[in-house]
């Protein structure tokens, strides 16, 4: 069954609002042995729905609870087959989606592709799929989603956007603070690289808008890499610096990833914003709020290592004139962007350093949702040490049993949920939004 993504928009939009005008759900849902199924358990299925490959498992024990999963970004090619639960760090036990099969949860998640805003795609694909989930398969007691990196933030979109479709949320470092925030940050490292090596525009196209398709390999051939003997340490030190991200964040290697975290920085502020542009036809970032500096104890730091940090701040506030195309803007903020409008349980999950989302976005989302008077609808939940989306199978189900709980008997989980010994850190503030 595949449909043309621009029918299937329609579709999933006329879905939404029926399923958003249905009868609104108690407060507390009771959880029932099961949901009323038309088909026979156990039961599995992989198609092509919208363009989008999807895959639905049902255990034979089902709950009555749908998790629908949506993915983060990816830059190569797609599995073979949609992943159905978040990545977890290697050597995690127990496994993940056999885990949640052997709970009874049923799962379902699509493909995501690279060359569209996934916040859009999720959105679109995960309505689409709970809808297809409901006519084929059955009728869950509950539905929760539950998404990693830019599949969280849609996450928290959707939640925002259909309270009466989904029962809860949990989004796993996501960028609470909104795509459009998210993608200004992007152009704030590529310009303090522009300023500390010069940008590479005939390889990578013009610093404001880079070139379509924009790859690994064309910012690999162009890249100014931090040399072993340390002697470009200081132009490397002067981005760190001028963009806030913390040491270990920065040189570290991400333990769920695999790669330095500057480098996975790199890549958003370059391939990224690639096809963000490409996928709104124009410029989606700025910086005319902007004013670059930096601590006087920095520029004594970079000084030491024979930096003029005064002459690289006044090459990057010469260019705070970056314009966004208005239309461009317009489709990030209608897909990507967070009002913190909570009228669902919401459970958020991230790293104490993360160095692709960084864990400001917690505070960012954090003051939405107060705005809205919804912070008894939001748990916010913290797992110590370095790494983007660098989770323990142990603690996601953990965040799952919480949502459970909350779902049932309507009270907030607290700490008792999340114990240390599980590397979860309740003490943990996340620093302001920076600007």
């Amino acid at each position: 069954m595949t449909l043309k993504r621009n029918l299937a928009a329609v579709t999933v939009v006329t879905v939404g609002l029926l399923l958003h005008i249905a009868a609104a759900p108690p407060a507390v849902q009771a959880q029932a042995p099961g949901g009323a199924l038309r088909v026979a358990v156990p039961f599995d299925l992989v198609e092509v729905l919208d363009w989008a490959k999807f895959k639905i498992r049902v255990p034979k024990n089902w709950n009555g609870t749908l998790l629908v999963y949506l993915p983060g970004s990816r830059l190569g090619a797609p599995p073979p087959e949609p992943v159905l639960v978040p990545p977890v760090l290697p050597g995690s036990q127990p496994a993940l989606e056999e885990a949640l099969l052997s709970r009874g949860y049923a799962l379902a998640a699509t493909e995501v592709a690279n060359l569209e805003i996934p916040h859009k795609e999720a959105l679109q694909d995960g309505l689409a799929l709970t809808s297809y989930f409901r006519g084929r398969v059955g009728d869950p007691v509950r539905v929760i989603l539950w998404g990693t990196s830019a599949g969280a933030s849609a996450a928290l979109k959707m939640i925002e956007d259909y309270p009466r479709t989904f029962a809860g949320a949990i989004a796993t470092c996501a960028g609470g603070a909104g795509l459009p925030r998210r993608v200004d940050r992007a152009l704030d490292w590529a310009l303090a690289y522009a300023a500390a090596f010069g940008w590479p525009a005939d390889k990578w196209g013009p610093l404001e808008d880079p070139r379509a398709g924009l790859d690994v390999a064309g910012v690999g051939a162009a890249l100014q890499w931090p040399k072993q003997d340390g002697s470009n340490r200081g132009s490397w030190e002067f981005l760190r610096l001028v963009v806030g991200i913390p040491t270990e964040a920065f040189w570290e290697t991400d333990p769920a990833q695999g790669v330095p975290g500057w480098q996975e920085t790199l890549s958003g502020a370059t391939i990224g914003r690639s096809q963000w542009d490409a996928s709104a036809a124009g410029p989606v970032c700025q910086n005319l709020d902007r004013h670059y500096t930096l601590k006087p104890e920095e520029k004594t730091y970079l000084a030491g290592l024979g930096i003029n940090a005064d002459a690289l701040l006044a090459k990057m506030n010469a260019r705070t004139n970056i314009m966004a195309a208005p239309w461009a803007r317009d489709y990030i903020e209608r897909f990507g962007g967070l009002r913190g409008k909570l009228l669902r349980p919401t459970l958020t999950l991230h790293t104490t350093v993360d160095p692709v989302v960084e864990v400001a976005h917690e505070s960012a989302y954090r003051a939405q949702v107060e705005g809205w008077a919804g912070l008894d609808r939001l748990v916010q939940v913290y797992v110590k040490g370095v790494g983007h989306c660098a989770f323990t199978s142990a603690q996601l189900l953990a965040t799952l049993e919480a949502m459970e709980r909350w779902l049932d008997t309507g009270v907030r989980p607290d700490a008792s949920f999340f114990p240390e010994d599980k590397g979860f850190d309740n003490k943990f503030v996340p620093p302001p939004w920076p600007y």
